[in-house]
């Protein structure tokens, strides 16, 4: 595995000698990989290097705060880029249209803290480790000296996106990945002169009565299973069409059910398209991402996701019979 010396240096090579660079995430953007790539182009721009981030859809007004001069622009296939750096995720079908960017590319970096998926982005250079709680730690683990020395400015942008993909990622340090090392980061950042308290209340208290109707609603939807260990709720469509909401302006719906007494794991099912639901999955014992690389996810033992067409019946079935045996593994 690289080290964080030795991808700081790559890095700064790389954009030194692109013509042209790209930064971008996986789809649907969260608070962890885009506002890592905002952090990252404006630590480029203050290195003298313009940079495009290139997103694939969606709304980004939950970041309207922390989006200050950024230069983003929508997938379109005429864009083409000499240097394309990947945040937040090591798999192809987590780029959407955006992975032909890859083959024509220059070079690509990848930087990730996500276990490797299935259909691994072939990157020129990768840094990938799962120890750290965000890819935007990463950054900020690689670059701090830098960060530290701007102009404030600078460093406030820079500091309270970072500090962001912290929150984004830990649910406010409310999950199992929350440690002395996700602390120790986490103060660094303070310490360059942002209010933590602010930047929670704009990124978690800052929904309209609309966002809370459909959190509401879904929350109505709440089956317990298992001994009323699992814990199933879904949304519809149509819940979103009759709060005039898009997919993106709800986000950590699971958030909501964490305190719930005696539960293992947490599967939110949200329908994207008739029949298509995007699949969201908690647990502090249980491994979720095995489940989710069996429908074409991934992402961390306790906190995973993917993709699933088809009846939300069928889905619930089959994971109700993943989780009665992962449940026997533990209970063993």
């Amino acid at each position: 595995m690289p080290s964080l010396i030795s991808l700081r240096d790559e890095i700064i090579l790389s954009i030194s000698k692109a013509s042209s660079i790209c930064i971008m995430s996986h789809i649907n953007p969260d608070g962890d990989g885009f506002c890592a790539s905002l952090a990252l182009q404006r630590l480029f721009r203050t290195m003298g290097h313009k940079s495009v981030i290139v997103v694939d859809q969606g709304s980004l007004k939950r970041y309207e705060n922390l989006m200050k001069d950024a230069r983003i622009e929508l997938y379109t296939d005429e864009l083409n880029f000499d240097l394309v750096v990947v945040l937040d995720c090591n798999s192809t079908d987590r780029l959407g249209e955006r992975k032909q960017f890859l083959a024509s590319a220059g070079k690509v970096i990848l930087i990730d803290h996500h276990v490797p998926e299935h259909n691994l982005i072939n990157a020129d250079y990768s840094f990938i480790e799962t120890s750290f709680v965000s890819v935007g730690a990463i950054v900020h683990q690689c670059f701090k000296d830098d960060i530290a020395h701007l102009p404030e400015p600078d460093r406030l942008f820079i500091a309270e996106n970072l500090y962001t993909s912290i929150l984004n990622d830990t649910n406010n340090y409310a999950n199992a990945n929350t440690n002395a090392e996700v602390f120790r980061i986490a103060s660094e950042i303070t310490q360059l002169g942002i209010h933590p308290h602010l930047l929670y209340k704009q990124y978690f208290l800052n929904q309209t009565a609309s966002e809370m109707r459909y959190t509401g609603q879904v929350l109505s939807t709440i089956e317990l299973h298992l001994n009323k260990r699992i814990l199933f709720m879904d949304s519809t469509l149509e819940m979103l069409q009759e709060n005039e909401l898009d997919d993106e302006d709800v986000m950590n719906i699971t958030r909501w059910v964490q305190g719930v007494k005696g539960l293992e794991a947490i599967v939110y099912f949200r329908e994207e398209a008739p029949n298509l639901y995007k699949l969201s999955l908690r647990s502090v014992r249980l491994n979720v991402n095995q489940i989710a690389v069996r429908y074409g996810g991934g992402g961390h033992r306790s906190a995973s996701g993917a993709h699933y067409k088809g009846e939300l019946s069928t889905i619930k079935k089959e994971l109700l019979e993943e989780f009665s045996r992962a449940l026997d593994t533990i209970d063993q």
